[in-house]
C-alpha cells in the first residue's frame, strides 16, 4: 500500500528528515518531518539542549530514539535555543502522532542568515530526494491534498505531499 507523507510548503529543510519554520524576526522553529517519524516508527524518547544554549551550524543537536533506530540532527544553522518543548520530554510520542504542530522540538534564534543558504524548499528537497522517497513506498500518483486534513494520507499527493 502506498502512503502519502505531508511536506509543508511554506517551510524550509535540512533533509527529508528535518523541517525549520520562519517565524520572523530570525526565529525558526525545528521540528522532524512526517517521513522521518514514519521512518523511526515508535519514537521512545528525545535528547534535547537546554534552553540558552549557544551552537554552530552541523553541530550535534538531537537525538530521537525509537524502538527501530536513532536519529541524530546536526544544526541546519548555528544560533541560540530560545525555547524547547518540554512536553516531548515526557511524550516523545508527540513527534509520531503530530511532527508539525505538537511535536515541534525547539525554537532557535540564528546567529547567521548565510546559514539559511543551505537550506532548501519543498521543491528542491523533493528533487534531490526523490528516488529515495520512492524507494521508501511514496504514493507517485498526482491527486489533489486537503491541507487541513493530516490523519489520513494513505491515497493523495500534491506539492504539499509526498
Amino acid at each position: 500500500m502506498k502512503r502519502s507523507f505531508r511536506f509543508p510548503e511554506q517551510y524550509l529543510y535540512q533533509s527529508t528528515s528535518v523541517w525549520l519554520e520562519d517565524t520572523g524576526r530570525g526565529i525558526f522553529k525545528l521540528g522532524i518531518t512526517d517521513y522521518a517519524q514514519y521512518v523511526l516508527d515508535d519514537i521512545i524518547s528525545i535528547t534535547l539542549p537546554e534552553t540558552g544554549y549557544l551552537f554552530e551550524k552541523d553541530e550535534e543537536l538531537i537525538s530521537i530514539d525509537s524502538i527501530e533506530d536513532t536519529l541524530v540532527i546536526m544544526s541546519p544553522i548555528g544560533g541560540k535555543i530560545t525555547e524547547v518543548n518540554e512536553e516531548l520530554r515526557q511524550s516523545p510520542e508527540l513527534l509520531n502522532e503530530s511532527p508539525y504542530e505538537d511535536g515541534w522540538i525547539l525554537v532557535i534564534e540564528v546567529s547567521s542568515e548565510d546559514d539559511l543558504d543551505q537550506l532548501y524548499d519543498l521543491d528542491e528537497i523533493l528533487d534531490q530526494h526523490q528516488e529515495e522517497l520512492a524507494e521508501s513506498g511514496f504514493a507517485d500518483d498526482e491527486e489533489d491534498f486537503d491541507e487541513d486534513s493530516y490523519e489520513d494520507l494513505e491515497d493523495s499527493n500534491s506539492d504539499s505531499d509526498y
